[in-house]
């Protein structure tokens, strides 16, 4: 019986090194920073291209100023990152094999410490011969890397990006949006206001973060303009600053907040209306999601409805 790769005239003509020629051309946007960044002669170089053009049958460049993907090109750019990343993956499994692991799970996230700390912890009390590697990035550069297949799975902030990204979504926590600040702030000793908030100075999230979005939605549902921070950082980096005697103001999840509320070190001002967040979640590709994804999927499910029990106390 023939195979179906034969029914595919470019299937057993290109190579690895297409793909990485392809995607090193795209991404500088010329021939010779290419073989620069490849380490080839441009004539190899070109070569290599012509000669992936020829198998696929079409132009996958336009020859402009820069060079730029023609319509068949985009197709082959997105399908290229994954079977780069995929043969990635697959050199890193073999040797977690050969290592003596069962296998190895690569998760993104954009909140480190809710959820994730402990699922972890889950997964290798029925498995634990399982490596888990773990990527903190804004959510728009996980998709990326989840598209890129460089990680199985994405524990984040279920917004409309990752809702509209075609990956497989899943709630696991309900979540807000919390105004904080170290436990001897004055506006946690007494009646804090959202126009009071504005007179200290505050450490938030990158513009375009989900949070910070939510914040700047809150202020001008009460007809005031966001503040404007004297710090932009992640949440560690805001946790820390904190710590610090000036009054500063921040803002952090409802989960976050609870595991440094325990601690003694900060609290959440009690302003109201509440600032809606969206669900915290799970974000794959259910095509390929592996036995380790559906553990790990288990873990997390079990984990948040402990989490929730004690955000609910």
């Amino acid at each position: 019986m023939p195979s179906k790769l034969d029914e595919i005239p470019w299937a057993r003509r290109l190579k690895l090194r297409h793909l990485e020629v392809f995607l090193a051309v795209h991404e500088t946007g010329s021939l010779t920073s290419a073989a620069v960044r490849l380490h080839m002669t441009q004539p190899a170089l070109s070569h290599w291209l012509a000669d992936a053009e020829e198998a696929v049958g079409r132009p996958l460049f336009l020859r402009l100023r820069r060079l730029t993907l023609t319509p068949d090109g985009e197709v082959f750019r997105a399908h290229a990152a994954r079977m780069l990343g995929d043969v990635e993956r697959t050199d890193a499994d073999l040797k977690a094999v050969r290592a003596g692991l069962q296998g190895r799970l690569h998760v993104g996230t954009g909140l480190p410490r809710v959820l994730l700390p402990r699922a972890i912890a889950r997964l290798h009390e029925s498995r634990p011969g399982i490596f888990v590697s773990v990527s903190e990035a804004p959510l728009p550069q996980l998709l990326e890397m989840l598209a890129k297949r460089e990680i199985d799975m994405i524990i984040g902030a279920l917004a409309a990006q990752a809702r509209a990204s075609g990956f497989a979504v899943e709630p696991l926590l309900v979540d807000s949006v919390q105004v904080v600040a170290r436990r001897q702030h004055p506006c946690l000793q007494q009646p804090a206001t959202w126009e009071s908030t504005l007179q200290y100075p505050w450490i938030l999230p990158p513009v375009g973060a989900v949070m910070r979005s939510a914040l700047d939605a809150a202020f001008a549902a009460q007809h005031l303009a966001p503040p404007i921070p004297c710090v932009e950082a992640n949440s560690s980096v805001r946790v820390q600053l904190l710590h610090e005697e000036r009054n500063y103001l921040s803002i952090l999840s409802a989960s976050e907040v609870l595991l440094y509320r325990s601690q003694g070190v900060l609290d959440n001002l009690r302003l109201f209306p509440e600032i809606p967040s969206p669900d915290i979640g799970a974000i794959w590709e259910e095509e390929r999601g592996s036995g380790l994804v559906s553990h790990f999927l288990e873990a997390l499910r079990t984990q948040a409805q402990v989490e929730a029990l004690e955000v609910s106390r």
